[in-house]
């Protein structure tokens, strides 16, 4: 960008002068001391999402070498510079960040006798969850004044820059592993007569005769293949009865939002929110509290991307797992974004796990019931961007 060029080149001009100055006798007279914003890159990019609150930054000011006095510094948002920014990187959609979402308490620093840097001052940003997504914002911060010394022009003014993040950012590769949580009986999850199981996935393959999303073996269980069934087929396996459908083949190394719906015995299978399968068990409730156990024993409990042996594991990433205590309907699972995410306190989630660590081995259950998961191995966390 032509901006950080010119400063690029303004900062190894100093560098060459500086290098020439030191090795000059003290009494001859040195290069003209300048005052400039202390960074490498005079734009920061700030991503935010939906529910986003409250950010702060800091920014301080530099000299290539010290003066005998105290150098004073006045900075301070400058919205007329949005057009510059604009010419400088070719943004031309670019807006300015609305005033009621910033604030700069304080606006003042100096520079200490002897010292080449000042302390940072900081600029709050507040409420940029409430920013359109599609827009790019932009606050130019600039040094307004300065006693005591110039100011290299070049490299007065900075740029923060704010864009919608995507909605998920890190997924879980759950390849080969498997993750549980304890829900130790807990009557919420048992007796369901009505409810929902969901996950957002991307298989790499589907290497096993049976590949496990997520539930409880012999009970209730989403997974791919079976006997007789194609290794990238869903099946819903449960203890009244399996429901499966050649609608419901998966390609590889493709996202899809799958949902599941059981009310009193009657299923239906939602694919990326359409509806796929209608169909019946001899169920009318499921159970999925039981208290977490290895399975040595021969007792079942709920894990994900694991089910009953290791050869049944999932080969790929998860992110957005959920369990709802009622049924959702075509018109929530088709809402706006309800793939990538929804609020935790919604209403009958019971468990919501995002897969969005990024490190470590647990999956924090994001709703009101405070049940992790536990990932057995550490996994493999991936970087994405969704929705594409």
């Amino acid at each position: 960008m032509k901006l950080n060029n010119l400063i690029i080149t303004a900062l190894a001009g100093f560098s060459v002068f500086l290098g020439s100055c030191q090795n000059n006798d003290e009494n001859e007279q040195h290069y003209d001391n300048k005052l400039f914003i202390s960074a490498s890159n005079f734009t920061k990019e700030i991503l935010f999402k939906a529910g986003d609150t409250n950010v702060e930054a800091g920014i301080s000011v530099a000299l290539a070498k010290p003066e005998e006095h105290d150098i004073m510094v006045t900075m301070a948002p400058a919205p007329e510079l949005l057009s510059t920014y604009k010419m400088a990187y070719y943004d031309e959609n670019a807006i300015l960040l609305p005033e009621e979402h910033y604030s700069m308490p304080e606006t003042t620093t100096s520079i200490k006798s002897g010292s080449i840097v000042s302390p940072e001052v900081f600029i709050e940003f507040t409420n940029t969850g409430e920013l359109d997504l599609k827009t790019t914002y932009v606050l130019p911060v600039t040094i307004k004044s300065v006693e005591g010394i110039g100011i290299l022009q070049s490299a007065k003014t900075y740029y923060y820059v704010f864009r919608g993040a995507s909605l998920i950012n890190v997924v879980c590769n759950i390849s080969r592993n498997r993750a549980y949580p304890d829900f130790n009986n807990d009557s919420k999850f048992n007796n369901l007569t009505e409810q929902t199981m969901e996950i957002l996935f991307k298989a790499t393959s589907f290497p096993n005769t049976l590949n496990t999303l997520m539930g409880i073996e012999g009970n209730y269980l989403l997974r791919l293949g079976d006997a007789g069934v194609p290794s990238n087929q869903l099946q819903v396996a449960t203890s009244g009865g399996n429901c499966t459908s050649t609608d419901l083949q998966f390609e590889s190394d493709k996202w899809y939002h799958l949902a599941v719906t059981f009310n009193r015995g009657a299923i239906k299978v939602y694919v990326n929110g359409v509806e796929k399968l209608s169909d019946s068990v001899s169920k009318t409730s499921v159970n999925l509290g039981a208290k977490h156990t290895n399975e040595e024993d021969g007792s079942r409990c709920f894990w994900v991307g694991y089910a009953y042996s290791s050869d049944r594991y999932f080969d790929g990433v998860v992110s957005e797992a959920r369990i709802w205590n009622r049924v959702l309907t075509a018109e929530e699972i088709q809402s706006a974004n309800h793939f990538y995410t929804v609020e935790p306190d919604s209403e009958g989630l019971i468990a919501y796990w995002k897969f969005n660590e990024g490190s470590g081995t647990v999956a924090k259950d994001y709703s009101t019931s405070g049940y992790d998961l536990t990932i057995e191995n550490e996994p493999n966390w991936v970087s994405v961007s969704l929705p594409q």
